[in-house]
């Protein structure tokens, strides 16, 4: 790994913890989110997984559409719905 895509991932992890504590805030059901992307191709890699205790609703899948695509606008990156994947936690 370059040190340029060392700077990427910890940009992109501390961005994503943002949305994350946002999200925590924003969505009761919403537990928390993991990650897979290449860096090389971050745009059109990256896929976000969001960990849920319920079903989300349309509305509330939009919202954290957004709040991701706000903390991700910071690398020129945004989320389409085929890179989020959401998990129901039993």
């Amino acid at each position: 790994m370059t040190k340029t895509e060392k700077r990427l991932e910890k940009q992109l992890t501390s961005l994503l913890t943002n949305a994350c504590n946002t999200l925590k805030n924003e969505l009761p059901q919403f537990c928390y989110l993991s990650h897979t992307a290449s860096l090389k191709k971050l745009n059109t890699t990256l896929l976000v997984q969001l960990f849920c205790s319920q079903s989300l609703s349309a509305t509330q899948l939009q919202t954290a559409t957004q709040v991701l695509n706000t903390h991700l606008s910071a690398l020129n990156c945004t989320l389409k719905a085929t890179q989020l994947k959401i998990t129901l936690l039993d």
